[in-house]
């Protein structure tokens, strides 16, 4: 029969938590199996697997805040002041991002005190809170987005509609041709009123975008063509006389729709900034890619605050344009950095991105072409 002390034993070595018994001066006199192992694996907190050690010493001893709070919290329980201890505290390892839990709780036996140390991982319930927080500040521009931005155009848009529903009903006269006696040509109006609407759809796809983008709902391993991404995403943006200029030499593994947002966004500010016939450039980086613009460039000042949910600086710009070009970079767990371009233009670098070497011919359909002298295909 399984004695009663071998099946305590077992049954605190079965548990997942780590989990030390301490005296009332802090000595360690008993660690399960979890303790030991982390203690093994975790150099910081090695001193955690020795019976016999004081760990209210080791703690009190570090420079770390956290362990520090740990010791007086524990001596407090020791000395009857608090009838519980509890500490959530970051514990990142060099490859993850890791949470814990501590309680401390006082228990007797034979007339002795002892304290109960147990550090549970909260990692997976952080990570969630911390998704929840994002998705939430999202829904907060999202919601200032259709409240601020969305007023202005629709505000046109109904007022070009009213006028046209009174050109419509005969309130206002046309028989001077398509402009009336009040001077209000219907073109324009139609024109004024589809402007906005337009203006609106880009506004609510932008939301839309901005709020969707996960990191744990992307295909981050699919293999594209940097070529076919920039092409692809220029086709979607009213480009005037602007040019694009790509380098083939790359693909990369990423998920093709969110970057195709991303792309399409960068093109978008180029040509807002830049002007109708600004010259965009796209190529590989060692770990990335560029793009970047022979346009006025960003001001140092302002890198940073580029990608700011809201900020623009044209009255025809949403202000998340660049916000999703910051959501997609995060998506993918890439980094983006803003700097000056070859020709003094506005230059984002995005690195941390898997590149495969691809061959200098790209085929399209039934379309084989292949790169100019300088390496770039110019469209």
């Amino acid at each position: 029969m399984t004695s009663r002390g071998a099946l305590t034993t077992a049954g605190f070595d079965a548990l997942p938590a780590q989990i030390a018994l301490l005296d009332d001066t802090g000595e360690i006199v008993y660690t399960n199996r979890a303790w030991e192992t982390f203690g093994r694996t975790n150099d910081r907190f090695a001193a955690r697997k020795d019976v016999g050690s004081n760990y209210l010493s080791v703690c009190g001893g570090s420079d770390d805040d956290d362990a520090t709070a740990a010791a007086e919290g524990i001596r407090s329980v020791i000395d009857g002041d608090t009838d519980e201890f509890t500490l959530e505290y970051p514990c990142h390892s060099p490859d993850e991002r890791r949470w814990f839990t501590m309680r401390a709780a006082p228990f007797e036996c034979d007339g002795d005190r002892f304290v109960l140390v147990m550090h549970t991982n909260i990692t997976e319930r952080r990570l969630a809170e911390e998704r929840v927080q994002t998705q939430a500040d999202r829904m907060s521009g999202f919601a200032r987005l259709l409240s601020h931005d969305l007023r202005n155009p629709l505000s046109v848009a109904r007022a070009e509609a009213e006028v046209l529903a009174e050109i419509a009903t005969g309130s206002i006269g046309d028989e001077g041709g398509p402009e009336s006696d009040h001077g209000y040509d219907d073109h324009d109006g139609v024109d004024g009123l589809l402007s906005s609407l337009e203006r609106m759809e880009t506004i609510i796809d932008d939301g839309l975008v901005l709020v969707s983008a996960e990191a744990d709902t992307i295909d981050s391993t699919a293999v594209t063509p940097l070529e076919r991404l920039a092409t692809d995403a220029w086709s979607h943006v009213e480009t005037a006389d602007a040019r694009l200029d790509v380098d083939e030499s790359v693909a990369i593994r990423a998920d093709s729709d969110l970057a195709g947002h991303l792309f399409e966004n960068l093109f978008r500010n180029s040509i807002e900034h830049g002007g109708a016939n600004v010259t965009v450039r796209v190529g590989p980086l060692e770990n990335g890619f560029y793009i970047e613009d022979d346009g006025p460039g960003i001001p140092p000042a302002d890198r940073q605050a580029v990608f700011d949910s809201g900020y623009t600086t044209t009255e025809t710009g949403s202000g998340f344009g660049l916000a999703i070009v910051q959501q997609v970079v995060a998506a993918h767990g890439w980094s983006i950095e803003v700097s000056n371009g070859c020709d003094g233009g506005a230059r984002f670098e995005v690195t941390g991105v898997g590149t495969v070497s691809t061959g200098s011919k790209v085929t399209e359909g039934n379309r084989t072409e292949t790169r100019t002298e300088t390496g770039h295909r110019s469209l």
